[in-house]
Order: structure tokens, then C-alpha cells, then sequence
């Protein structure tokens, strides 16, 4: 009996795993038309399927083409989308710190976003930017 117990709260802590990371990917799925609006495109997605699952997306962009006063604006108007706010403020940090270095050449940003729990967003500058032959590839996928 104390095993099937055992199995029983497995299975509910299971559950409930789930349910939260189905409502970050539905809060990061309303989240992708801001990105995109920032120059963001899809480079890499991988799911892994254990407890707690998780899904980690790799997203990328040109450094010209992310409007970093228009971040402010999005997080004012999506206040509501808590994922896409701390996308947003990891960007802000990020750009923030940038700015601390001076002239350092970077010609790309990369966000990588692990939605599981807990999530996790870590951004970087790159002094190379994908190939929009790959990105628009991934994106597609």
C-alpha cells in the first residue's frame, strides 16, 4: 500500500509539473510576437521530458535590429505576460552591463530561455550573428 501511495504522489507532482509548464509555454507562445517585433528569430528548441519537463529555446538576433528603448514600452503595455516581462527585463540587464564595457564590437544578441521550473533566461553578446539561412530554417520548424 505505502508504494501505491508513493506512485500516486508521483503521478500528481507529475501532473502538476506539467500544467506549469504548459502555462509558461502558453505565456512564452504570447510572448513570440514581441520578440519577433525585436528582431528575434527561432535559432534552436529542445524538450526534455522529465520531472519537472522542460523546453529551452535558443532565440537570436542582430544587435541593430533590437531596439532597446522599445523593451520599456513592451513591458508597460504586456505587464500582464510575466514571461515575456522577464524576457524583457533579462534584456534590459543585459544591455545595461553592454554599455558598462564601451566599444566592444558585438554584432549579435542570444537569449537562451529554459521554460520549466524553475525558468531560467541568460542572455549574450555575440561577435558573430547566425546565419538567416539557419535562423529562418529553425524558426520555420
Amino acid at each position: 500500500m505505502p508504494f501505491k501511495d508513493l506512485m500516486g504522489k508521483a503521478q500528481d507532482v507529475a501532473n502538476a509539473a506539467t500544467d506549469v509548464a504548459g502555462r509558461f509555454l502558453d505565456e512564452f507562445n504570447e510572448a513570440l510576437p514581441a520578440m519577433r517585433a525585436l528582431g528575434f528569430t527561432f535559432k534552436d528548441l529542445h524538450v526534455g521530458t522529465g520531472l519537472p519537463p522542460e523546453i529551452s529555446v535558443k532565440l537570436v538576433a542582430s544587435i541593430d535590429t533590437v531596439d532597446v528603448k522599445k523593451v520599456q514600452e513592451i513591458i508597460d503595455k504586456k505587464a500582464e505576460n510575466k514571461t515575456l516581462v522577464a524576457l524583457l527585463k533579462a534584456l534590459q540587464a543585459a544591455y545595461h552591463i553592454k554599455q558598462l564595457l564601451g566599444d566592444v564590437a558585438f554584432k549579435g544578441v542570444e537569449m537562451d530561455i529554459t521554460l520549466g521550473l524553475p525558468p531560467h533566461v541568460s542572455v549574450g553578446f555575440v561577435s558573430h550573428t547566425a546565419s538567416s539561412a539557419g535562423v529562418a530554417a529553425a524558426g520555420a520548424a
